[in-house]
C-alpha cells in the first residue's frame, strides 16, 4: 500500500524547539512509517519536499501558510506535555499501521518514491 513513509511537517507559531522535539520524537517512535521535520513562524524553510500533513502545534486553526495541494493541515491544540505529543503521535502511527493491515502490506520500503 505504502510506497514510501509519510512525510510530517510540524509547526509552531514561535517556538522552535518544542517543534523539533515533536518531530524528533515522531521519528523515533515510527521511523519506519514517517519522516518527519518542523517549521517555525511563516516560512517554509524546513528542508525537504512538501509534506502529506502539516501538524499545527498549541493552535485551534491551521496557519495562514502556503500548502501543496495534496497536503492537508491537523491543528493540535495546547496539550500536557511530552506525553500528550506521544499519545498523538502514537494515534497516527496506529493509523498507518491499521491501513496497511488492510491489504496485507507492511511498512514502506523506502522514499525512493
Amino acid at each position: 500500500m505504502y510506497k514510501r513513509r509519510a512525510r510530517i511537517r510540524f509547526w509552531h507559531a514561535d517556538d522552535g524547539e518544542k517543534a523539533w522535539r515533536a518531530a524528533e520524537l515522531a521519528s523515533s517512535l515510527g521511523g519506519e512509517w514517517m519522516e518527519a521535520d518542523a517549521l517555525v513562524g511563516v516560512g517554509n524553510d524546513a528542508a525537504g519536499p512538501w509534506p502529506d500533513l502539516l501538524i499545527a502545534l498549541d493552535c485551534y486553526h491551521p496557519p495562514a501558510l502556503p500548502l501543496a495541494p495534496h497536503t492537508r493541515c491537523k491543528c493540535w491544540p495546547r496539550g500536557d506535555g511530552e506525553q500528550d505529543t506521544r499519545q498523538r503521535i502514537l494515534g497516527i502511527l496506529g493509523g498507518l499501521r491499521l491501513l496497511a493491515r488492510l491489504d496485507h502490506s507492511g511498512a514502506p520500503a523506502g522514499n525512493d518514491v
